[in-house]
């Protein structure tokens, strides 16, 4: 069992990108909206990636690796290292994911909140 709370999606099957490990060393805030990685705060990637995936049932299996303090949106990403946007409770069983905000990886992602993006 994975005790790292930065990698618990190890948990689950899912690798974590090269970028993602470069990253995590960044402590507290960043970006306009206040972002910051999951792993900081003791339980909560469980609390969100069973909000994902069990409570909202989202179609596809997304692990969850940063929050907004500014929308509240949570910052995931799938086996392939695409990162997805979930900001709400609503169900997410018949998203289409494919016409929802996306960015290639966790670096695009990171770019976009350091420049203001999201």
């Amino acid at each position: 069992m994975e005790t790292n709370e930065y990698f618990l999606g190890r948990n689950y099957g899912f690798g974590y990108p090269d970028e993602y490990e470069r990253l995590i060393p960044i402590q507290g805030e960043f970006g306009e909206l206040r972002w910051w990685f999951l792993g900081s705060s003791s339980g909560l990637f469980d609390v969100a990636y069973n909000l994902i995936n069990k409570d909202l049932a989202s179609s596809i299996e997304l692990i969850p690796f940063a929050k907004s303090s500014e929308t509240n949106a949570l910052a995931c990403f799938d086996k392939s290292g695409k990162v997805y946007f979930v900001i709400g409770n609503a169900s997410l069983k018949r998203v289409d994911w494919s016409k929802r905000l996306t960015v290639p990886s966790i670096s695009h992602w990171y770019q976009g909140v350091t420049a203001g993006d999201f």
